[in-house]
């Protein structure tokens, strides 16, 4: 249903060949860039588990004191085109989750995936995972969406096989903001509560990418897959309302006007690029365009989880629920 075309540029063929060789020794070498953040340690708990997989994260300051005797760490610095080329030696597969977005700066949203890109296309990897965003293309207004779509187009360009992995809101966080409210009997909305889009689990993103990566054949090559849940987008209400009936709790929901965004919006870039970006981002969401089509992902990565399981899943990691 979703074959890519046949093979006709050089990386297209290097990538079947691979794909063949792979298949022959049982193993492919994936590397991970942006191990250490929060997302990136489920896709490398994810790819640890392979056994098909040999493992390489890379990190600008090398293994963590935790790490894992099946990972192989590299230093790499995205900023760094020299480090970069070190860390593709012998690579079959490259999956970037990697982003600076929360630390303030843009700097490897921008020139950072394009050194990455051109150091996978310098080392002739056979695919290119990159976790993107649904809808960036729609969404030039916010900076780190716009980053997406031009990396995206980069990668296009530069004629490395590809998987776009392009996810929606986040439903839990690294420091959880969401679930510490809950506790408190408070849900956190912005702009209004009827608005829907979509959103995905974190524990689930993870695997999608690392079944991207691991994923046999070409049939994935060049595919740009949205992910979500099954039974579509949400408002800030309904989620509330499940996250209610699966903890027992009665929530406040409380939304902050979208128009304390559109009035802060400009001062807000005069002091901070991330606040302006958060702006920004809150405020594309009330176009109501943030919503993934989930036919692809449902293809390559099996049923979509509904609402209420991947909330009830979030719930039970905070000991929201036993």
């Amino acid at each position: 249903m979703f074959q890519s075309p046949h093979p006709s540029t050089a990386s297209d063929k290097k990538a079947l060949a691979e794909t063949a060789s792979s298949s022959a020794t049982g193993t492919r070498k994936v590397l991970l860039v942006g191990a250490t953040g929060f997302l990136g340690a489920k896709i490398l708990r994810n790819l640890a588990h392979d056994a098909n997989v040999v493992v390489v994260a890379m990190s600008r300051k090398g293994a963590p004191s935790n790490d894992s005797a099946d990972v192989e760490w590299v230093r790499g610095d995205m900023m760094d085109p020299v480090s970069l080329d070190r860390a593709l030696q012998g690579v079959d597969v490259v999956v970037s989750s990697a982003n600076s977005y929360m630390k303030g700066s843009l700097d490897t949203d921008f020139q950072g995936n394009k050194n990455l890109i051109e150091a996978a296309a310098r080392a002739n990897v056979g695919r290119f995972v990159f976790l993107s965003i649904v809808s960036c293309e729609a969404a030039s207004a916010v900076p780190h969406f716009h980053a997406k779509k031009v990396a995206e187009d980069l990668i296009k360009a530069s004629g490395v096989p590809y998987v776009f992995v392009r996810a929606p809101s986040f439903l839990d966080q690294s420091s959880d903001y969401i679930a510490k409210a809950v506790k408190a009997g408070r849900f956190p909305a912005v702009g209004d509560k009827t608005t829907r889009w979509s959103y995905v689990l974190t524990d689930d993103l993870a695997s999608y990418l690392a079944k991207a990566a691991t994923h046999p054949g070409a049939e994935i090559n060049n595919q740009t897959i949205d992910v979500g849940w099954r039974d579509g987008p949400k408002s800030q209400q309904e989620i509330a309302d499940i996250i209610s009936e699966i903890t027992k709790r009665r929530l406040k929901v409380r939304a902050v006007p979208w128009l304390v965004f559109r009035l802060l919006a400009r001062p807000a870039k005069l002091f901070s690029e991330l606040g302006y970006d958060l702006m920004q981002m809150f405020l594309f969401f009330k176009k109501g365009v943030y919503v993934s089509n989930i036919s692809k992902q449902e293809h390559f990565f099996g049923p979509a989880p509904a609402s209420r399981d991947a909330i009830t899943r979030w719930a039970k990691s905070h000991q929201l629920i036993s």
